[in-house]
């Protein structure tokens, strides 16, 4: 009878735990063909007989002809345009000193001031840069100018020449031997997708030339870099 009873209860235990198992409806969906599509960072360049190109630009930057020992000018200025779909944030320069047709003419040309300015106004000029007429104006005085050839290495004279724009060892692990023309601080869009930016130089050559130079001509090209970060442009400095 014992037996009996504990078949009994075998039997009903399993036929509980089948009776347990109990099956629900399902219905399957698929989400296809998904992507995750990286944003473009394209800066084109253009100057005033150039429209927008994706490259370089030619004699942006040519002196008056004429030039006499202790004049100043100023050039035209070059437009950048973001077409990417990035924000750039950064906006590198660095000079390369082709062809000199005189030894030492590099040194008489120097870089009193650079003006910049953003079509939406949001780029700010640094500390040191001044408001004049819608430009942010960095004018290089002996201070100012010894900061920069300090870092880059090279003898502190007080004034920033062609020759130094190219040559120096920057201090530190960085790779920049070129100045910051735009340069965001802060959080903001200083150069938001579909806007514009313009930049010019004044340059000065130095009263203290000599006969030598007469008639002689320095060429030079200036590489822009345009980043997102300060990091990117140790990064693409190295290409040129």
């Amino acid at each position: 009878m014992k037996k009996l009873l504990f078949s009994l209860i075998a039997v009903i235990t399993v036929i509980g735990l089948v009776g347990g198992a109990f099956a629900y409806f399902t219905d399957v969906e698929n989400s296809n063909d998904n992507v995750i599509t990286a944003g473009t960072l394209d800066m084109q360049i253009q100057d005033n007989d150039e429209g927008p190109l994706d490259g370089a630009v030619v004699a942006s930057f040519n002196s008056p002809s004429g030039l006499a020992p202790g004049q100043e000018f100023t050039t035209d200025p070059v437009t950048f345009s973001n077409v990417g779909s990035i924000d750039i944030r950064y906006i590198f320069g660095k000079f390369d000193v082709t062809s000199v047709t005189e030894p030492g003419m590099a040194q008489q040309i120097v870089l009193k001031s650079y003006a910049q300015k953003s079509s939406n106004g949001a780029w700010v000029g640094a500390d040191d840069e001044t408001l004049v007429d819608g430009w942010w104006v960095e004018s290089f005085d002996t201070t100012n100018a010894n900061a920069y050839l300090n870092y880059w290495g090279l003898p502190e004279d007080g004034s920033i020449s062609l020759a130094d724009l190219e040559a120096g060892t920057p201090a530190g692990d960085s790779v920049k031997t070129g100045m910051w023309f735009f340069d965001s601080q802060n959080n903001d869009k200083p150069f938001p997708v579909g806007g514009t930016a313009k930049l010019k130089f004044t340059f000065e050559f130095l009263a203290s030339a000599t006969n030598q130079y007469q008639g002689d001509s320095v060429t030079f090209d200036v590489y822009f870099v345009g980043a997102q970060t300060e990091q990117d442009l140790d990064a693409s400095i190295t290409e040129y």
